[in-house]
């Protein structure tokens, strides 16, 4: 089967978009390739290790208390104010580490947290 032919225009046309598209950096990349160091708009995060590194796992909370895997490093990108804690019997009981504010993150919360409070602001 014969290919269709593309003209010299065509072929030109076809230059200039896929070359204006790499030197403007408009390709997008996939959700999957999305940096690990940051956390998604709407959430909270929190990294196994300092800095932002190691496994980060992504919360979508109300207000109340919960349970936290444990974090060494957070991200706050709710509209929510959250404190976390170190806890020894339950939320708000044990060691409270820090509060962020929305929009904000720690890259080390000096200790492991394990429950975390949301509150409205």
């Amino acid at each position: 089967m014969r290919e269709p032919h593309m003209g010299v225009l065509g072929k030109s046309l076809t230059t200039v978009t896929v070359a204006g598209a790499v030197l403007s950096g408009t390709f997008i990349t996939p959700a999957t390739a999305a940096d690990p160091r940051t956390c998604p708009k709407g959430h909270f995060c929190g990294w196994s290790g300092p800095n932002r590194t190691g496994t980060r796992t992504v919360y979508s909370q109300e207000p109340g208390c919960y349970p936290f895997k444990t974090a060494r490093s957070v991200s706050n990108q709710t509209s929510y104010r959250i404190v976390l804690w170190h806890v020894s019997t339950g939320c708000g009981q044990g060691t409270e580490l820090l509060t962020l504010k929305p929009g904000t993150y720690s890259d080390d919360t000096g200790s492991t947290a394990t429950g975390v409070e949301v509150w409205r602001n």
